[in-house]
């Protein structure tokens, strides 16, 4: 359970960054750089987060019970889906966009999917660090092993 929880916890950062970045981005390019923003969208953002760390769930933790490639895969397709829906059904309720105005909702797609994939890449480039510092630490055990 605790792991868990570290895993989401890790991910909502990654998650909250990721769509602060994207705003920025998105509020720059369709409402422009004058723009003056209320302070609830910071709340939005914080609530967006959370819902979108909640369909985490959907993913193994590290440590359990291994899968397969193609139920991770499937997983992963899942909460894609997810991220997708919970995204626009809530950017809608914000105000963030319209879904009668097409540039609009291109670009929310598009900043879902870049958001995604960011923080997935991040996820697994972390993970493979951790794991060669860990196969490093086990390489240096073995040979003061070897040399005693």
């Amino acid at each position: 359970m605790l792991k868990r929880l570290e895993m989401m916890a890790s991910l909502f950062v990654k998650i909250a960054t990721g769509i602060l970045f994207v705003t920025a981005v998105y509020i720059s390019v369709f409402y422009g750089w004058n723009q003056e923003i209320q302070v609830e969208i910071l709340w939005q953002i914080l609530v967006l987060a959370a819902i979108c760390t909640l369909g985490s769930v959907l993913l193994p933790v590290e440590g359990k019970k291994e899968v397969s490639k193609s139920s991770m895969l499937i997983r992963v397709i899942l909460y894609f889906i997810y991220i997708n829906i919970v995204v626009l059904f809530f950017g809608n309720i914000f105000e963030w966009f319209m879904f009668s105005n097409r540039k609009q909702l291109l670009g929310m797609i598009a900043a879902i999917v870049f958001v995604f994939l960011a923080v997935m890449a991040f996820s697994y480039w972390i993970g493979y660090k951790e794991a060669e510092r860990i196969n490093q630490k086990l390489k240096e055990r073995e040979y003061s092993k070897k040399i005693q």
